[in-house]
């Protein structure tokens, strides 16, 4: 395979790419808070609306999880992101306790933002990519807001 050959299956790849994109997102791209489902209680509302990164544009590690934790002096083992995130969420008992795990998410998605925000200035060709993350990630902001005003006031 010589450069031309390259060239061109990557031209195809993005291609295929910009087709696919707006079918494979569905109704997970819509940044709008009106987007947003109702949820029964504020662990399936910020699991499924702020910890998948295609819907907040930021991915929350297991370490991120882990990290999290030790700032509000919580320990547990690395696992399963789905257990860890329930168990980060057991030490909520009452809203100044839920006000302090908010604030440490909103921490985490300012840090990752603007390391975003770095990539981009440094890699200007991804300045669109970056862009439509950090404004997904002021969105679950929001969204983490409003899942503290329902659920605890």
């Amino acid at each position: 395979m010589d450069i031309k050959d390259l060239n061109d299956l990557r031209s195809d790849f993005e291609n295929l790419q910009r087709q696919m994109q707006p079918e494979s997102c569905g109704d997970a791209c819509a940044t709008d808070e009106e987007s947003y489902d109702d949820y029964p209680d504020y662990l399936a509302a910020i699991y499924t609306e702020v910890m998948p990164p295609v819907k907040s544009g930021i991915y929350f590690s297991r370490w991120d999880l882990k990290s999290m934790a030790a700032e509000l002096d919580e320990s547990f083992a690395l696992d399963v992101r789905e257990r860890m995130f329930k168990r980060f969420m057991q030490w909520v008992g009452t809203p100044d306790d839920m006000k302090l795990v908010v604030e440490q998410f909103k921490k985490n998605i300012d840090s990752k933002c603007d390391a975003y925000r770095e990539y981009s200035e440094k890699y200007p060709s991804t300045k669109e990519i970056f862009d439509a993350k950090i404004k997904k990630a002021e969105s679950a902001k929001k969204y983490l807001d409003k899942v503290y005003t329902e659920f605890f006031t």
